[in-house]
């Protein structure tokens, strides 16, 4: 029998996430089996607020002979760029995971933050309002105004970027290495706790069905909270393939006779459909649209 193969669509609505994936995947809507992992809702008049639809779309994959491979000497075999760049993002994560495991920042650091943090948004022509928080297990600095999606960025980019500096900065004020987290409107919260959920549900499915199911691409903070949450669900596992901007998750069964991951795909972002660029038009807080591209025809 063919071995299932699953993969996940995020979209405004249900209608739109399924049409997208099919494209992606250059099948039918009678080839596929339609999961429907979050309905969705619309955002505001500002664009802020709404949450992606999100479909899983499994399928039978046809198997392939496996062609007998010369044996040759790996020291004789080139790295392929891919590869080395994979083996870079690994460690690059390993020193992010480094970074977010450390001590919790102190009162006095965050206060620090808060100063560094007021500064570069005056710079920027920016107004809004920058609290810190130092209650256990929530140390961080919050920053709450009117219209401040361009702060979070696509899928959380620039937020990510204010963190770094904000960190960068502080460090240097204080004198010694910090780590700051930076939270607008709530944003980050939300977005950790909808990536909980949605892997912690893909991670049953998989679990039952045997079937590996890759994630949209994510940023290295989202893909690490996906890594922690699925990290005790006995019988699965997860892995980070790709490169950025389109590196992304596969949980996958440990079951014997599992399905292993998906061959992933390189490639520019897919542009079909789906939502403009910048965060203001964005829908809901989903993983970043594209990453995919169609399946090349078999000869």
């Amino acid at each position: 029998m063919s071995p299932l193969r699953g993969e996940e669509f995020t979209g405004r609505t249900v209608e739109e996430a399924i049409e997208r994936g099919l494209r992606v995947l250059g099948r039918k809507r009678t080839d596929v089996d339609i999961e429907v992992l979050e309905k969705g809702k619309p955002a505001n008049m500002l664009g802020m607020g709404g949450e992606d639809a999100r479909v899983l779309l499994s399928f039978q994959e046809e198997e392939r002979e496996p062609e007998p491979q010369p044996t040759v000497d790996e020291a004789d075999v080139p790295r392929r760029p891919d590869a080395l760049r994979e083996r870079v993002m690994e460690r690059e994560e390993e020193r992010e995971e480094q970074r977010e495991e450390a001590a919790p920042a102190l009162a006095e650091e965050l206060a620090a933050g808060v100063g560094v943090l007021r500064e570069v948004l005056d710079l920027m022509g920016i107004e809004a309002e920058v609290t810190m928080d130092d209650r256990p297990g929530n140390e961080g600095i919050d920053v709450l105004g009117g219209d401040l999606g361009a702060l979070i960025g696509r899928g959380g980019e620039n937020l990510v970027a204010l963190q770094q500096i904000t960190s960068a900065l502080t460090s240097r004020r204080v004198g010694r290495t910090v780590h700051i987290p930076v939270d607008i409107e709530g944003y980050r919260r939300r977005r950790e706790e909808q990536l909980r959920d949605v892997a912690r549900r893909v991670a049953g499915r998989v679990r039952a069905t045997g079937q590996a199911v890759t994630l949209e691409p994510m940023l290295a903070y989202e893909r690490r909270i996906v890594h922690l949450a699925v990290q005790d669900t006995a019988g699965v596992r997860t892995e980070s393939v790709g490169v950025d901007p389109n590196r992304r998750v596969v949980i996958s069964s440990t079951a014997p006779g599992a399905r292993g991951p998906a061959p992933f795909r390189t490639g520019p972002p897919f542009r079909g459909g789906g939502r403009p660029g910048g965060y203001g038009p964005r829908r809901g807080f989903g993983p970043r649209p594209g990453g995919y591209r169609p399946r090349p025809e078999r000869p």
